[in-house]
């Protein structure tokens, strides 16, 4: 069985979240998001190497606030960058003593993915070589200019939306990122940083609950 480790993305500054709180702090059903969008990772068999990103003045309060939740022995923090690229990057980098053959990315702010769904990707991972959760666009996507004049109708049946977690051949996800930062474009997901260094993504089907909370009334009703 091939050694798999988890990079879970949580050193983002939240600038659309509007709360002196970072969303990752913030408690869902009395324990903080971070510790759901970890657990499954924890809880996955066989065990997976996890790293979580954070603000290097937060790493501290961040190991107080989950010791009493999760099994934080099992857990490697690392200082993250000023963008989730960099701070991905260097994850995978702290990986390095110790490469696993797989990495899954999965951003801190997305507390309700599932074992399910992290074997699928890993079983993904393991067939394509790298291999991403997708939705349905179930709305009609529109490509439109800076001034807001539609310029492309875009055919639903082959639009769809990207989730987290995104699964990587350790060593080539590595070698991407890291060719990524000499690069001044700035890449919107992990699987377009592969695509763009290395080959193309493979997509496995996503969950509609799988969901990323962004703005406040992403929690309301919760």
């Amino acid at each position: 069985m091939s050694s798999a480790a988890a990079i879970i993305t949580a050193a983002g500054s939240s600038k659309r979240w509007a709360d002196k709180k970072k969303k990752e702090y913030v408690h869902l059903k009395g324990r903080p998001v971070l510790t759901w969008a970890v657990q499954p990772f924890l809880d996955v068999d066989p065990p997976f190497e996890i790293v979580i990103t954070l603000p290097r003045a937060d790493i501290p309060k961040v190991k107080e606030l989950l010791q009493p939740l999760v099994d934080i022995h099992r857990i490697r923090f690392v200082s993250g960058g000023s963008s989730r690229q960099e701070s991905v990057r260097l994850g995978l980098e702290a990986l390095q003593e110790r490469p696993p053959e797989i990495v899954l990315i999965h951003d801190g702010a997305r507390p309700w993915a599932n074992g399910a769904l992290i074997r699928r990707v890993l079983d993904g991972t393991r067939r394509w070589g790298a291999c991403i959760p997708v939705l349905d666009a179930f709305e009609a996507p529109k490509r439109v200019g800076p001034s807001g004049l539609i310029l492309e109708d875009l055919p639903r049946q082959q639009c769809k939306l990207a989730q987290t977690p995104q699964g990587f051949i350790y060593q080539r996800i590595l070698i991407a990122h890291q060719q990524a930062r000499e690069n001044p474009r700035l890449f919107t997901d992990d699987a377009e940083v592969y695509a763009a260094f290395w080959s193309a993504v493979f997509t496995v089907p996503g969950e509609r609950g799988n969901r990323k909370i962004t703005f406040k009334e992403d929690l309301v009703g919760i």
